[in-house]
Protein backbone atom coordinates (compact mmCIF):
# COMPACT_ATOMS: atom_id res chain seq x y z
CA UNK A 1 0.00 0.00 0.00
CA UNK A 2 0.78 3.95 -0.64
CA UNK A 3 0.25 6.18 1.82
CA UNK A 4 -2.11 9.30 0.49
CA UNK A 5 -1.67 12.04 3.07
CA UNK A 6 -4.10 15.44 2.99
CA UNK A 7 -2.13 18.27 3.36
CA UNK A 8 -3.27 22.12 3.99
CA UNK A 9 -1.59 23.82 0.96
CA UNK A 10 0.03 27.12 1.13
CA UNK A 11 -0.77 28.53 -2.32
CA UNK A 12 -1.01 32.00 -4.05
CA UNK A 13 -3.56 34.68 -4.72
CA UNK A 14 -1.81 35.56 -8.01
CA UNK A 15 -0.70 32.43 -9.21
CA UNK A 16 0.40 33.60 -12.92
CA UNK A 17 2.83 35.98 -11.01
CA UNK A 18 4.27 33.31 -8.85
CA UNK A 19 4.23 30.64 -10.78
CA UNK A 20 7.75 29.07 -11.95
CA UNK A 21 9.39 26.76 -14.13
CA UNK A 22 11.29 23.99 -12.04
CA UNK A 23 14.91 25.63 -10.84
CA UNK A 24 16.63 22.94 -12.88
CA UNK A 25 15.68 23.75 -16.12
CA UNK A 26 16.08 27.49 -15.89
CA UNK A 27 19.80 29.37 -15.84
CA UNK A 28 20.84 31.97 -13.77
CA UNK A 29 20.64 34.84 -16.37
CA UNK A 30 16.98 33.58 -17.40
CA UNK A 31 15.90 33.51 -13.86
CA UNK A 32 17.07 36.96 -13.95
CA UNK A 33 15.10 38.09 -16.71
CA UNK A 34 12.11 36.42 -15.78
CA UNK A 35 12.19 38.07 -12.03
CA UNK A 36 12.68 41.54 -13.35
CA UNK A 37 9.67 41.23 -15.17
CA UNK A 38 7.92 38.94 -12.19
CA UNK A 39 9.29 40.58 -8.82
CA UNK A 40 7.02 37.74 -7.03
CA UNK A 41 8.42 34.50 -9.27
CA UNK A 42 9.25 31.53 -7.26
CA UNK A 43 12.25 31.32 -9.04
CA UNK A 44 13.11 33.79 -5.77
CA UNK A 45 12.77 30.60 -3.69
CA UNK A 46 13.84 27.94 -5.76
CA UNK A 47 17.02 29.48 -7.44
CA UNK A 48 18.65 32.40 -5.08
CA UNK A 49 21.75 32.48 -6.68
CA UNK A 50 19.74 34.86 -9.30
CA UNK A 51 19.21 37.38 -6.83
CA UNK A 52 22.82 37.00 -5.04
CA UNK A 53 26.04 35.32 -5.93
CA UNK A 54 29.00 33.63 -4.55
CA UNK A 55 27.00 32.56 -1.55
CA UNK A 56 27.94 29.95 1.30
CA UNK A 57 25.84 26.89 1.12
CA UNK A 58 23.62 27.99 4.61
CA UNK A 59 23.65 31.89 3.32
CA UNK A 60 21.80 30.41 0.09
CA UNK A 61 19.32 28.57 1.92
CA UNK A 62 18.80 30.96 4.35
CA UNK A 63 18.26 33.81 1.47
CA UNK A 64 15.66 31.32 -0.24
CA UNK A 65 13.90 31.24 3.73
CA UNK A 66 13.54 35.09 3.74
CA UNK A 67 12.19 34.82 0.36
CA UNK A 68 9.60 32.48 1.13
CA UNK A 69 8.79 34.22 4.44
CA UNK A 70 8.32 37.07 1.94
CA UNK A 71 5.31 35.52 -0.20
CA UNK A 72 3.85 34.40 2.67
CA UNK A 73 3.92 37.52 4.21
CA UNK A 74 1.83 39.23 0.63
CA UNK A 75 1.05 37.01 -1.68
CA UNK A 76 0.81 33.16 -0.21
CA UNK A 77 -2.23 31.95 1.52
CA UNK A 78 -3.28 29.20 3.93
CA UNK A 79 -6.26 26.53 1.95
CA UNK A 80 -7.94 23.75 4.00
CA UNK A 81 -6.61 20.50 4.63
CA UNK A 82 -7.03 18.21 1.86
CA UNK A 83 -6.62 16.34 -1.45
CA UNK A 84 -6.40 18.74 -4.44
CA UNK A 85 -6.17 18.56 -8.35
CA UNK A 86 -3.36 20.03 -10.79
CA UNK A 87 -4.51 19.85 -14.23
CA UNK A 88 -2.46 20.63 -17.59
CA UNK A 89 -3.40 21.21 -20.65
CA UNK A 90 -1.31 21.25 -23.69
CA UNK A 91 -2.12 21.05 -27.29
CA UNK A 92 -5.75 19.53 -26.49
CA UNK A 93 -3.90 17.17 -24.40
CA UNK A 94 -4.67 16.52 -20.39
CA UNK A 95 -3.28 15.48 -17.56
CA UNK A 96 -5.10 15.41 -14.21
CA UNK A 97 -3.15 14.58 -11.22
CA UNK A 98 -3.76 14.17 -7.71
CA UNK A 99 -1.93 16.45 -5.19
CA UNK A 100 -0.85 14.98 -2.20
CA UNK A 101 2.01 14.52 0.39
CA UNK A 102 3.80 10.84 0.30
CA UNK A 103 5.81 9.32 2.94
CA UNK A 104 9.04 9.28 3.23
CA UNK A 105 8.86 5.28 4.59
CA UNK A 106 7.57 4.34 1.30
CA UNK A 107 9.67 5.61 -0.29
CA UNK A 108 12.71 4.47 2.05
CA UNK A 109 11.16 0.97 1.78
CA UNK A 110 10.61 0.80 -2.13
CA UNK A 111 7.08 1.48 -2.46
CA UNK A 112 7.89 4.90 -4.33
CA UNK A 113 10.04 3.28 -6.91
CA UNK A 114 13.36 4.90 -7.96
CA UNK A 115 14.97 4.66 -11.59
CA UNK A 116 18.14 6.47 -10.93
CA UNK A 117 20.75 7.86 -8.81
CA UNK A 118 20.81 11.13 -7.78
CA UNK A 119 24.44 13.16 -7.42
CA UNK A 120 25.95 14.21 -4.16
CA UNK A 121 26.36 17.92 -4.96
CA UNK A 122 23.00 18.06 -6.36
CA UNK A 123 21.83 16.59 -3.13
CA UNK A 124 23.08 18.67 -0.63
CA UNK A 125 22.03 21.47 -2.20
CA UNK A 126 18.49 20.18 -2.29
CA UNK A 127 18.76 19.26 1.43
CA UNK A 128 20.13 23.08 2.51
CA UNK A 129 17.05 24.38 0.38
CA UNK A 130 14.29 22.10 2.41
CA UNK A 131 16.13 22.42 5.91
CA UNK A 132 16.19 25.79 5.58
CA UNK A 133 12.81 27.23 4.25
CA UNK A 134 11.43 24.49 6.11
CA UNK A 135 8.93 23.36 3.26
CA UNK A 136 8.87 21.10 0.06
CA UNK A 137 8.22 23.82 -2.54
CA UNK A 138 7.98 21.35 -5.60
CA UNK A 139 6.22 19.09 -6.60
CA UNK A 140 7.88 15.35 -6.97
CA UNK A 141 6.14 14.09 -10.26
CA UNK A 142 4.54 11.02 -9.87
CA UNK A 143 3.27 8.39 -11.77
CA UNK A 144 1.04 5.01 -11.22
CA UNK A 145 -0.64 2.15 -13.33
CA UNK A 146 -4.32 4.16 -14.61
CA UNK A 147 -6.78 3.29 -11.71
CA UNK A 148 -10.43 4.61 -12.84
CA UNK A 149 -11.60 4.92 -9.72
CA UNK A 150 -9.12 7.43 -9.02
CA UNK A 151 -9.58 9.02 -12.40
CA UNK A 152 -13.29 9.20 -11.87
CA UNK A 153 -12.60 11.45 -8.59
CA UNK A 154 -10.34 13.83 -10.06
CA UNK A 155 -12.79 14.45 -13.02
CA UNK A 156 -15.34 14.97 -10.51
CA UNK A 157 -13.39 17.57 -8.97
CA UNK A 158 -12.38 19.52 -12.35
CA UNK A 159 -16.03 20.04 -13.01
CA UNK A 160 -16.05 22.34 -9.85
CA UNK A 161 -15.23 26.19 -9.76
CA UNK A 162 -11.43 25.69 -10.18
CA UNK A 163 -8.95 27.31 -7.43
CA UNK A 164 -6.85 29.03 -10.19
CA UNK A 165 -6.52 28.82 -14.05
CA UNK A 166 -3.76 30.37 -16.18
CA UNK A 167 -2.28 30.12 -19.28
CA UNK A 168 1.82 30.53 -19.35
CA UNK A 169 3.72 31.64 -21.68
CA UNK A 170 4.42 28.08 -23.90
CA UNK A 171 0.19 28.34 -24.29
CA UNK A 172 0.25 25.64 -21.21
CA UNK A 173 -2.57 26.09 -19.09
CA UNK A 174 -1.84 25.28 -15.49
CA UNK A 175 -5.98 24.35 -13.25
CA UNK A 176 -6.05 23.87 -9.82
CA UNK A 177 -8.64 22.49 -7.70
CA UNK A 178 -9.64 20.53 -4.19
CA UNK A 179 -11.42 17.59 -4.34
CA UNK A 180 -14.63 17.63 -2.02
CA UNK A 181 -14.24 16.14 1.75
CA UNK A 182 -16.85 13.88 1.20
CA UNK A 183 -14.22 11.77 -1.25
CA UNK A 184 -10.97 11.89 1.23
CA UNK A 185 -11.61 9.00 2.57
CA UNK A 186 -12.06 7.31 -0.66
CA UNK A 187 -8.66 8.36 -1.87
CA UNK A 188 -6.68 6.66 0.96
CA UNK A 189 -8.54 3.92 0.70
CA UNK A 190 -7.76 3.80 -3.38
CA UNK A 191 -3.85 4.75 -1.82
CA UNK A 192 -4.14 1.32 0.25
CA UNK A 193 -4.96 -0.82 -2.69
CA UNK A 194 -2.00 0.57 -4.74
CA UNK A 195 1.54 -1.76 -4.36
CA UNK A 196 3.67 1.07 -5.48
CA UNK A 197 4.56 4.25 -7.54
CA UNK A 198 6.76 5.54 -9.07
CA UNK A 199 9.31 8.31 -9.43
CA UNK A 200 9.37 10.45 -13.09
CA UNK A 201 11.35 13.33 -12.02
CA UNK A 202 12.12 14.71 -8.78
CA UNK A 203 14.73 11.92 -7.44
CA UNK A 204 16.81 14.64 -6.05
CA UNK A 205 13.60 16.36 -3.90
CA UNK A 206 12.49 13.01 -2.67
CA UNK A 207 16.14 12.04 -1.95
CA UNK A 208 16.15 15.73 0.34
CA UNK A 209 13.42 14.75 1.68
CA UNK A 210 14.00 11.47 3.37
CA UNK A 211 17.41 13.28 4.00
CA UNK A 212 15.67 16.12 6.14
CA UNK A 213 12.89 14.23 7.48
CA UNK A 214 15.81 12.42 9.98
CA UNK A 215 17.34 15.78 11.03
CA UNK A 216 14.95 16.38 13.72
CA UNK A 217 13.35 19.10 14.91
CA UNK A 218 9.57 20.36 16.27
CA UNK A 219 8.39 16.90 17.21
CA UNK A 220 4.86 18.31 16.74
CA UNK A 221 5.53 18.73 13.46
CA UNK A 222 6.94 15.15 12.71
CA UNK A 223 4.19 13.68 10.80
CA UNK A 224 4.18 16.56 8.33
CA UNK A 225 8.30 16.81 8.21
CA UNK A 226 8.18 13.40 7.16
CA UNK A 227 6.14 13.23 4.02
CA UNK A 228 6.77 15.15 0.99
CA UNK A 229 4.70 17.33 -2.03
CA UNK A 230 4.10 15.09 -4.62
CA UNK A 231 1.79 15.12 -8.13
CA UNK A 232 0.64 11.99 -8.99
CA UNK A 233 -0.69 11.08 -12.43
CA UNK A 234 -1.77 8.07 -14.37
CA UNK A 235 1.20 6.95 -16.68
CA UNK A 236 -0.73 7.17 -19.82
CA UNK A 237 -1.36 10.59 -19.18
CA UNK A 238 2.19 11.74 -19.21
CA UNK A 239 3.87 12.71 -22.44
CA UNK A 240 8.16 12.01 -22.44
CA UNK A 241 9.94 13.34 -24.83
CA UNK A 242 14.10 12.62 -25.91
CA UNK A 243 16.56 13.80 -24.23
CA UNK A 244 19.47 14.96 -26.33
CA UNK A 245 23.37 15.08 -26.14
CA UNK A 246 25.89 17.42 -26.99
CA UNK A 247 29.67 16.91 -26.58
CA UNK A 248 32.21 19.82 -27.35
CA UNK A 249 35.91 19.58 -27.90
CA UNK A 250 35.24 17.59 -30.52
CA UNK A 251 37.52 17.41 -33.21
CA UNK A 252 36.84 15.83 -37.06
CA UNK A 253 38.96 13.16 -36.69
CA UNK A 254 37.33 11.75 -33.63
CA UNK A 255 34.03 11.95 -35.66
CA UNK A 256 35.49 10.07 -38.65
CA UNK A 257 36.94 7.61 -36.53
CA UNK A 258 33.20 6.86 -34.81
CA UNK A 259 31.64 6.65 -38.43
CA UNK A 260 33.79 3.96 -39.51
CA UNK A 261 33.74 1.90 -36.35
CA UNK A 262 30.23 1.85 -35.78
CA UNK A 263 29.71 1.15 -39.85
CA UNK A 264 29.81 -2.76 -38.77
CA UNK A 265 27.17 -2.53 -36.52
CA UNK A 266 25.16 0.23 -37.94
CA UNK A 267 23.16 1.62 -41.17
CA UNK A 268 25.28 4.96 -41.46
CA UNK A 269 23.06 7.29 -43.79
CA UNK A 270 24.40 11.06 -44.49
CA UNK A 271 21.28 13.29 -44.41
CA UNK A 272 20.34 16.76 -45.58
CA UNK A 273 19.27 18.03 -42.24
CA UNK A 274 19.14 17.01 -39.35
CA UNK A 275 17.24 13.56 -38.26
CA UNK A 276 14.99 13.22 -34.97
CA UNK A 277 14.51 9.95 -34.61
CA UNK A 278 11.11 8.43 -34.68
CA UNK A 279 11.89 4.65 -33.75
CA UNK A 280 13.92 2.75 -30.79
CA UNK A 281 17.26 2.06 -31.89
CA UNK A 282 18.37 4.91 -34.09
CA UNK A 283 20.19 7.98 -33.39
CA UNK A 284 20.86 11.15 -35.32
CA UNK A 285 24.29 13.17 -35.60
CA UNK A 286 25.08 16.47 -36.17
CA UNK A 287 28.61 18.00 -36.51
CA UNK A 288 29.87 20.46 -38.69
CA UNK A 289 26.89 21.14 -40.83
CA UNK A 290 26.75 17.67 -41.79
CA UNK A 291 24.11 15.60 -40.59
CA UNK A 292 23.77 11.42 -40.34
CA UNK A 293 21.32 8.86 -39.47
CA UNK A 294 22.42 5.73 -37.49
CA UNK A 295 20.49 2.86 -37.17
CA UNK A 296 21.36 -0.06 -35.27
CA UNK A 297 21.82 -3.30 -37.10
CA UNK A 298 20.02 -5.66 -34.68
CA UNK A 299 17.45 -5.47 -32.03
CA UNK A 300 18.56 -4.10 -29.00
CA UNK A 301 15.80 -3.95 -26.34
CA UNK A 302 18.34 -1.90 -24.19
CA UNK A 303 17.06 2.06 -23.96
CA UNK A 304 18.17 3.94 -26.66
CA UNK A 305 20.13 6.47 -24.31
CA UNK A 306 21.98 3.55 -22.80
CA UNK A 307 22.77 2.11 -26.44
CA UNK A 308 24.23 5.42 -27.24
CA UNK A 309 26.21 5.72 -24.16
CA UNK A 310 27.38 1.67 -24.29
CA UNK A 311 28.12 1.77 -28.28
CA UNK A 312 29.09 5.28 -28.85
CA UNK A 313 30.22 7.70 -26.17
CA UNK A 314 32.43 5.80 -23.56
CA UNK A 315 34.33 3.57 -27.03
CA UNK A 316 34.90 6.16 -28.91
CA UNK A 317 34.99 9.94 -26.68
CA UNK A 318 36.05 7.94 -23.33
CA UNK A 319 32.68 9.23 -21.38
CA UNK A 320 32.71 6.64 -18.32
CA UNK A 321 30.14 8.95 -16.63
CA UNK A 322 27.77 11.73 -18.30
CA UNK A 323 26.84 13.31 -14.84
CA UNK A 324 30.68 14.15 -14.53
CA UNK A 325 31.96 14.35 -18.05
CA UNK A 326 33.15 18.28 -18.45
CA UNK A 327 32.33 17.82 -22.89
CA UNK A 328 28.90 16.58 -22.71
CA UNK A 329 25.26 18.62 -21.62
CA UNK A 330 21.96 17.06 -22.22
CA UNK A 331 18.99 18.97 -24.70
CA UNK A 332 15.40 18.70 -23.67
CA UNK A 333 13.03 17.33 -26.31
CA UNK A 334 11.36 20.37 -26.26
CA UNK A 335 13.88 22.23 -28.36
CA UNK A 336 13.10 22.85 -31.94
CA UNK A 337 14.92 21.76 -34.98
CA UNK A 338 15.94 25.00 -35.19
CA UNK A 339 17.16 25.75 -31.64
CA UNK A 340 18.88 21.86 -31.73
CA UNK A 341 20.71 23.20 -35.21
CA UNK A 342 22.29 26.34 -33.48
CA UNK A 343 24.02 24.28 -30.82
CA UNK A 344 26.27 22.60 -33.40
CA UNK A 345 27.10 26.32 -35.17
CA UNK A 346 30.34 25.80 -33.01
CA UNK A 347 33.12 24.11 -34.72
CA UNK A 348 33.46 21.57 -31.71
CA UNK A 349 30.40 20.99 -31.40
CA UNK A 350 28.71 17.48 -32.02
CA UNK A 351 25.28 16.55 -31.29
CA UNK A 352 23.15 12.93 -30.87
CA UNK A 353 19.64 12.99 -31.21
CA UNK A 354 17.56 10.19 -29.31
CA UNK A 355 14.32 8.71 -29.83
CA UNK A 356 12.23 9.47 -26.43
CA UNK A 357 12.08 6.42 -23.46
CA UNK A 358 8.43 5.27 -22.72
CA UNK A 359 6.91 5.08 -19.66
CA UNK A 360 6.69 1.10 -19.79
CA UNK A 361 10.57 1.25 -20.08
CA UNK A 362 10.66 3.54 -17.08
CA UNK A 363 8.44 1.57 -14.86
CA UNK A 364 10.46 -1.75 -15.92
CA UNK A 365 13.33 -0.61 -14.61
CA UNK A 366 12.29 0.56 -11.48
CA UNK A 367 10.32 -2.66 -11.23
CA UNK A 368 13.06 -4.68 -11.48
CA UNK A 369 15.40 -2.25 -9.09
CA UNK A 370 17.39 -0.87 -12.18
CA UNK A 371 18.71 2.59 -12.80
CA UNK A 372 18.60 4.42 -16.30
CA UNK A 373 21.16 6.75 -17.51
CA UNK A 374 20.80 10.33 -16.22
CA UNK A 375 18.75 12.84 -18.00
CA UNK A 376 17.02 9.92 -19.81
CA UNK A 377 13.32 11.55 -20.19
CA UNK A 378 12.07 15.10 -20.48
CA UNK A 379 8.29 15.47 -19.39
CA UNK A 380 6.32 17.94 -20.86
CA UNK A 381 4.72 20.09 -19.59
CA UNK A 382 6.88 21.04 -16.60
CA UNK A 383 4.84 21.05 -13.24
CA UNK A 384 4.76 24.44 -11.97
CA UNK A 385 6.76 25.70 -8.67
CA UNK A 386 5.05 27.54 -6.16
CA UNK A 387 1.73 26.69 -6.36
CA UNK A 388 1.26 24.58 -4.08
CA UNK A 389 3.49 24.71 -0.64
CA UNK A 390 3.97 21.72 1.74
CA UNK A 391 5.07 24.04 4.77
CA UNK A 392 5.76 21.90 7.82
CA UNK A 393 7.76 24.59 9.64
Amino acid sequence: MVVFKPFSPYMPIHPEDVAADPYDIVSVEEARAIIARQPNSFLKVDKPEALQENLSLEDWGQLARQELERLYEKELTERPNGFYVYRLTRKGRQQTGLVATFSVADYEAGRIKIHEHTREVKERERVEHVRATRAHTGPILLSHPPHESLKQILSNATEEEPLFSFTDDRGVVHEGFMIPSRDLARVMMIGATIPSIYIADGHHRAKAAAVVSGMGGDPSQKNERTHFLGVLFPSDELTILPYHRVMTAIAPEEVENMLEGLSFSYVIDEENGLVLPKEHGVFGVAYRGKYYKLTKRQEDPSLDVAILQRDILTPYFNVEDVRTDARIDFVGGNKTIVELEKLTLEPDRLLFTCHETLMTQLMHVADEGGQMPPKSTWFEPKLKSGLFIHRFD
